[in-house]
């Protein structure tokens, strides 16, 4: 858990960094002398939380904790009571996961996780999609839905911060967590370890009150539940106790939601509609050689679909290939700047004309090629996934 939330603090993260530094030389020495993994590395901004070193990393952490609990537990037995550490330690645990599932779901809330589908999405073969791709697109595809598991998953953060509502917060993040765990192990999603680490502290925060859970629900007896809360004697402290808690919340909690709300009005919903957005099917390709158009039977050379998203774009040959690109349109001199994701010196600009509301045109050279091609535009509307809309009644189930 640590050194969360201390190194999203300006300063203090310079201090984390120096923490999380040692730590993962700690671990790639355990893994490659004790596991004997050779080739170990941190690789960073994959998107993934499962990785080789991720789970050398738990074992790591495991191996110390084992290690430092056996040493304190042998000198200390005799002269320390760990009521306080242990409950220090709760209350760590519940501000850690509290915080995190108000990041995810404010995220969730304003768009930051989970989109409404993109071209490429919407033109990809069904089949083709992955399960995380599967996933995302189910839930980025209604917003309403995306926003209640949000409010959620915010609402059992809340509760985990204060000690009246801890329980609470506790029994509805095992919920919301179980089910996110479930998730991301059904549909592949490579944050297994962190959800199941967030599911864990979720059932360790409740574990104290189980018994009496289990006579209250079950059992129908009634039930005091444990309220263990420090008690400050001079005023000024419990002031400054709850002037920070106060500071703390809505400080994290604006700075997400400022952050949601920058994104949404540059990539979300609020964002301006970008020029060109669209799928474009094509109908005409030709090479140019010698002031002469020529069609081509070249399967690699030749452009199946074209989609702009804004500033990333692609393009799908008739050989299946899907190339990868970020999109510079410049609509007074009427050119689209093409540059590789794959090779960022592969830069081609084509200039374009909108022959009509639906027909499409763009020539240049591209590549090593000059070439010349026209097509119809698709929008979002023309997609019966995006204009199927509600419907209160229905004599026959729509499910194509």
């Amino acid at each position: 858990m640590f050194p969360f939330p201390f190194n999203q603090i300006y300063g203090v993260d310079i201090l984390t960094g120096w923490y999380a530094d040692g730590i993962d030389a700690v671990i790639l020495w355990v893994g490659k002398n004790i596991l004997q993994i050779k080739n170990l590395q941190q690789i960073l901004n994959t998107g993934s939380g499962d990785t080789t070193f991720d789970y050398v990393s738990l074992f790591t952490y495991m191996l110390l904790a084992f290690l430092a609990s056996t040493i304190v537990f042998f000198t200390t037995r005799k002269r320390i009571n760990y009521d306080r550490q242990y409950y220090w330690i709760i209350v760590y645990a519940r501000y850690y996961l509290g915080l995190y599932l108000i990041v995810y779901g404010l995220f969730k809330l304003l768009e930051g996780q989970f989109v409404f589908h993109d071209f490429g999405r919407l033109e990809e073969n069904f089949g083709d999609a992955t399960p995380m791709g599967l996933l995302w697109t189910f839930m980025g595809h209604s917003k309403i839905y995306g926003g209640f598991t949000g409010i959620i998953e915010a609402g059992a953060g809340f509760l985990l911060l204060f000690h009246n509502t801890k329980t609470l917060g506790a029994l509805l993040s095992v919920a919301v967590m179980s089910n996110v765990v479930l998730m991301n192990f059904c549909f592949d999603v490579p944050v297994k370890l962190f959800s199941s680490h967030l599911l864990l502290i979720s059932i360790i925060i409740l574990m104290p009150n189980l018994k009496k859970l289990y006579n209250f629900f079950i059992l129908n007896k009634t039930e005091t539940l444990d309220h263990c809360k420090l008690v400050f004697e001079n005023k000024w402290k419990a002031r400054a106790r709850g002037l920070g808690k106060a500071l703390l919340i809505l400080g994290f909690s604006a700075y997400i939601i400022f952050t949601g709300v920058q994104n949404m009005y540059t990539n979300g919903s609020w964002a301006p509609e970008a020029p060109l957005k669209g799928s474009y099917h094509t109908t005409a390709f030709y090479i140019s050689e010698n002031d002469s158009l020529k069609k081509t039977e070249d399967k690699k050379t030749l452009w199946n679909r074209l989609h702009i998203s804004g500033n990333y774009g692609s393009i799908r040959t008739e050989s299946d290939s899907t190339n990868y690109y970020a999109i510079k349109i410049d609509t007074l001199k009427n050119t689209i700047e093409f540059k590789s994701y794959r090779d960022t010196t592969d830069i081609s600009v084509l200039h374009y004309e909108e022959k009509a509301p639906k027909t499409f045109l763009l020539k240049g050279k591209f590549g090593k090629q000059n070439i010349q091609a026209e097509f119809n535009k698709k929008s979002l509307d023309d997609y019966r996934l995006v204009n199927t809309g509600f419907h209160w009644i229905q004599e026959y189930p729509n499910n194509r």
